[in-house]
C-alpha cells in the first residue's frame, strides 16, 4: 500500500511539473503548482496541437467560392458547338437558328456536315460509354455541379472508327461551332432544305421521301461554352425510333455562368443550362415538321465560381486568436479548478479540527 501511495506521489509530482498556470501566494510571494493545473496543461496542449494541425490543412485547401448576381457582362454573344449525328442522309436536313429579334441564320454556313455510320465502332463505342461516365462522376444534372468545370475533364473528339465500317453511311454528322447572340433562340434540325426570306424561312420538304424521314440522334456534345471542357447535360443523350414522323424537342434554361482556377487571368465561360425534353409523333394532321428543336432562353442572374486561397495575414490572425483564445480559457479553468481544490481543503480540514 505504501509503494502504491509513493507511486502516486511520484506521478503527481511529475504533473506538477507541468503545470503553466501557478498559483501566486501574495503573502509568501512564492508560485505554488498544482497536479490539476497540470493535467489542465496536458489537455491543453494536445487540443491546441490538434487545433493548429487543422488549421495548417485548411489553410493549404483550395476553397470553391460562389458568387450570384445580374448579368453584366458587356459581351452580348456566346458559341454554341455541337456534335450531332442523325439517322438521316445529309442532303434530305436543314439546319437553322432564329432568334428572339427576328434573325434567321442558315446554320450550314458555320457548322460541317458529313456521312456518317449512326452505329459506333468499337472504339468509338468505348470513347462514348468513357464520356458517359464522366458526366456521372462529375454529376452534370443541370445546374447542381457548377464548380466541375474547375475541375473538369478536357474533352478529346471522337476518333476514327477502327476497324472502318464497312457498310455505307446511314446517317449525317453535324458537327462545328457557331456564334450566337445571348438572347432566347430556336436552334433547330428539320427536313428539308431551308429557304433564307426577309422574314424568315421555310423548308422545302417536298423532295424529301417518306422512307427517309428518321430522327433517331444521337448528341455528343451540346453546349453553349468556349472549349471542350467539362461534361453537358445534353452530352451523350441518344434517342431511337421506328417512327419517321417523330418531332423532339428541347428546351434549355441558360444561365450565364463563369469559372476560374487559381492562378487563371480570365474566367473561362462555362454558360450551363438545365434541359426539360419533350417528343411527339406526328400524325397527317398536323402541320408541324419532324425534326429536333432546341429552345433555349437566357436567365438574367448570373452564376460565377472561382477557387481562392486563404490569404497568409489571415491565417497568421487565427492562429493568434486560436492560441490566445485557448490558453485564456485554460487559465479561467485551471483557476476555477483551484478554488474548489482549496475549497474542499478548507472544508476537511474545518471537519477534522471539529472532530
Amino acid at each position: 500500500r505504501m509503494r502504491r501511495l509513493n507511486r502516486k506521489q511520484r506521478i503527481e509530482e511529475q504533473v506538477k511539473i507541468l503545470d503553466v498556470f501557478p498559483k501566486v501566494e501574495p503573502e509568501q510571494g512564492i508560485q505554488e503548482t498544482s497536479s490539476a493545473s497540470g493535467l489542465v496543461t496536458i489537455i491543453t496542449s494536445i487540443v491546441i496541437i490538434v487545433l493548429l494541425i487543422n488549421e495548417v490543412v485548411e489553410f493549404n485547401k483550395l476553397k470553391i467560392r460562389y458568387e450570384y448576381g445580374v448579368d453584366d457582362d458587356l459581351r452580348r454573344d456566346m458559341n454554341l458547338t455541337l456534335d450531332v449525328t442523325v439517322g438521316m442522309n445529309c442532303q434530305y436536313l436543314g439546319v437553322d437558328y432564329v432568334d428572339a429579334s427576328g434573325n434567321s441564320v442558315d446554320a450550314t454556313k458555320f457548322l460541317q456536315r458529313e456521312p456518317a455510320h449512326f452505329q459506333l465502332s468499337p472504339n468509338q463505342l468505348e470513347w462514348a460509354e468513357k464520356w458517359q461516365r464522366v458526366k456521372e462522376e462529375e454529376g452534370s444534372k443541370g445546374l447542381d455541379s457548377l464548380n466541375r468545370f474547375l475541375h473538369g475533364s478536357m474533352r478529346e473528339p471522337m476518333p476514327t472508327a477502327a476497324p472502318e465500317i464497312g457498310t455505307p453511311p446511314d446517317s449525317c454528322r453535324i458537327f462545328g461551332s457557331m456564334p450566337i447572340s445571348k438572347v432566347a433562340a430556336n436552334f433547330h434540325i428539320t427536313a428539308g432544305k431551308s429557304i433564307q426570306q426577309k422574314m424568315g424561312h421555310t423548308h422545302v420538304t417536298n423532295m424529301v421521301p417518306l422512307n427517309a424521314y428518321n430522327f433517331s440522334h444521337r448528341i455528343d456534345r451540346f453546349s453553349f461554352s468556349e472549349e471542350q471542357r467539362g461534361a453537358m447535360s445534353l452530352d451523350g443523350d441518344l434517342k431511337t425510333t421506328e417512327e419517321g414522323m417523330q418531332k423532339y424537342q428541347y428546351y434549355l434554361k441558360v444561365v450565364p455562368s463563369t469559372s476560374r482556377r487559381l492562378g487563371e487571368g480570365q474566367p473561362f465561360r462555362s454558360n450551363q443550362y438545365s434541359v426539360t425534353e419533350h417528343h411527339v409523333v406526328l400524325q397527317p394532321h398536323h402541320h408541324a415538321l419532324p425534326g429536333m428543336y432546341f429552345r433555349f432562353d437566357i436567365a438574367e442572374i448570373a452564376v460565377h465560381v472561382h477557387e481562392e486561397h486563404m490569404p497568409w495575414y489571415q491565417f497568421i490572425v487565427r492562429l493568434f486568436g486560436l492560441v490566445g483564445g485557448f490558453f485564456a480559457f485554460s487559465k479561467m479553468l485551471s483557476t476555477i479548478l483551484g478554488i474548489m481544490r482549496k475549497s474542499t481543503t478548507e472544508v476537511n480540514t474545518t471537519s477534522g479540527i471539529n472532530n
